[in-house]
């Protein structure tokens, strides 16, 4: 019997690699079926089209982020947001090639209505997220004005440092990207917690 979840996630994966390697252009079928080592035709059964395939990477990418952020979960306001912020970031191999799955995504989309339309609502959701552990770090009973500034300050941050360190891995490693996070959370939102690896 056929694992339609399992096939679809080494699907994901392989489009992942496909664009992390060569790029969006390069993310046909047969290239995806190529590094898969499926069939053109098993492709075409889970997915109509090539943007149908993008889209799949992008909720692979995205699934794969949100499962390692609902580990913070539980923890104290201020460390859950650290938390999630490091997982953000490249910071390791897997998190570099989601980074350069969503570089290509936001590329892509800024000429594709559906991509685009598909980008702005998951970009929706992670600004009403990081709005919501904003506002608890800040001890916030609501997302008012001066959290919603702040998360949106926040997102352009871990965006910049997210481009950035995918450019230029070199100059900014792990720990740099981790110290960085964490002195932009100290002066901008008063944040001190306890120092724990991500």
């Amino acid at each position: 019997m056929v694992d339609h979840d399992e096939r679809r996630r080494e699907l994901g994966a392989a489009v992942c690699r496909v664009v992390a390697e060569q790029g969006m252009d390069a993310a046909t079928v047969r290239a995806v079926a190529a590094c898969s080592g499926w069939s053109t035709g098993v492709l075409s059964h889970y997915f109509d089209d090539k943007t149908d395939l993008l889209l799949h990477a992008l909720s692979f990418v995205a699934e794969a982020a949100g499962r390692r952020m609902r580990r913070a979960a539980g923890m104290e306001p201020h460390e859950a947001l650290r938390f999630v912020v490091h997982q953000a970031l490249p910071l390791d191999d897997a998190r570099r090639l989601e980074w350069k799955v969503w570089l290509s995504f936001w590329g892509k989309a800024s000429s594709d209505r559906r991509l685009a339309a598909e980008q702005a609502r998951r970009y929706e959701r992670w600004r009403s997220a990081v709005e919501q552990m904003v506002a608890r770090a800040l001890g916030e009973r609501r997302v008012d004005a001066r959290v919603r500034e702040e998360a949106a300050a926040l997102i352009a941050f871990i965006d910049g440092l997210g481009l950035q360190a995918s450019l230029e891995p070199e100059r900014l490693p792990a720990r740099r990207q981790r110290a960085l996070a964490d002195t932009y959370l100290r002066r901008a939102l008063g944040l001190r917690p306890a120092g724990s690896r991500t």
